[in-house]
């Protein structure tokens, strides 16, 4: 049997995508429950995370200092209460869903690499929902350990702050975020892991963290290889957003161009609302596709991996 390679996992998810567009129903959902790999745990521990936990901060309070300035009657706050638990039961609802269609995307991308056929979605969602409360445990943790995780480097640049040695309130806050990062890669390099063992091989929440720790100990050069991988391609993924931004602001600018020569405001206030919603359209197609296709990779390398094992290319090379 060949080794796989990076190259292949990177083709065969690249079919799966773009073959069975159907998933990219659970892609959009899972995508809110944050990317698999080390691209989100690296942008929730940078330091803009500190200001938009700091801006979050914030905005709770003014929240709360409006709420607690509230005057209302009776019927008044009853009407209230029903608002507040249709928001609670909708978040609950997404909640679900995201869940469910992470663990659909993960059963998938483990049939098409099995059979290399398309797999069912029925079949898929109904494995997601049996495994629910272990997937939400793991994304409860992992979620968890990333705030805690950027609360530390967030101190760190507070601390680096009032250091008096400019250069050394550097270096603690260069150690605190490697450290952080590090941690941050690990703990997503084991949730993806136990969430696959728990979905393809039906293993309870505890073995499956136990065979995703030995997994990684036994892998762990190729699962940051990978990671970093995916990194970089999510990388070009954003330039090429970026790109889909200007195509699509060129009409904008053309419509603009018009107006100000014809003096009609309709076409201007068209060009304003249909480009931004267009480019919403655009990110939330890319961000659901590349979805499937990280998830169908980090799966793909795990059946592999856990079934054949794989050797580092760096170990590959070095060889």
């Amino acid at each position: 049997m060949h080794e796989p390679t990076y190259r292949q996992a990177i083709s065969h998810s690249w079919r799966l995508a773009w073959d069975h567009k159907l998933l990219l129903i659970f892609g959009f959902f899972a995508t809110l429950l944050g990317q698999m790999g080390v691209v989100e745990i690296l942008g929730k521990i940078s330091f803009p995370s500190l200001t938009t936990t700091l801006e979050g901060g914030h905005i709770l309070r003014t929240f709360v200092a409006g709420f607690s300035g509230l005057s209302l009657s009776i019927a008044g706050w009853a009407w209230f209460g029903w608002l507040i638990a249709i928001i609670l039961s909708l978040a609950a609802i997404l909640l679900v869903v995201s869940v469910i269609s992470q663990g659909a995307l993960i059963h998938a991308s483990a049939q098409w690499a099995k059979k290399d056929s398309l797999p069912s979605t029925d079949k898929s969602w109904h494995s997601g929902a049996t495994h629910f409360w272990g997937l939400l445990l793991v994304n409860i943790l992992r979620k968890s350990i990333v705030v805690i995780l950027g609360a530390c480097v967030g101190c760190a640049v507070v601390h680096s702050v009032f250091q008096p040695s400019t250069a050394l309130g550097m270096v603690y806050l260069l150690v605190v975020f490697v450290i952080a990062a590090l941690v941050g890669m690990l703990i997503s390099f084991l949730a993806i892991y136990t969430a696959s063992y728990m979905v393809v091989e039906n293993y309870p929440f505890s073995w499956a963290l136990s065979a995703a720790w030995r997994l990684f100990v036994k892998h762990w050069l190729v699962s940051f290889e990978v990671g970093f991988i995916i990194l970089g391609l999510n990388i070009l993924l954003s330039l090429f957003a970026v790109l889909g931004l200007i195509i699509l602001f060129i009409p904008t600018f053309l419509t603009w161009f018009i107006t100000f020569l014809a003096g009609n405001s309709i076409l201007w206030i068209l060009g304003s609302v249909v480009t931004p919603f267009l480019f919403a359209l655009f990110v939330v197609f890319l961000g659901s596709w590349f979805t499937v296709f990280s998830t169908s990779v980090w799966t793909y390398l795990f059946m592999k991996m856990h079934k054949v094992g794989i050797i580092s290319r760096i170990v590959h090379i070095l060889k």
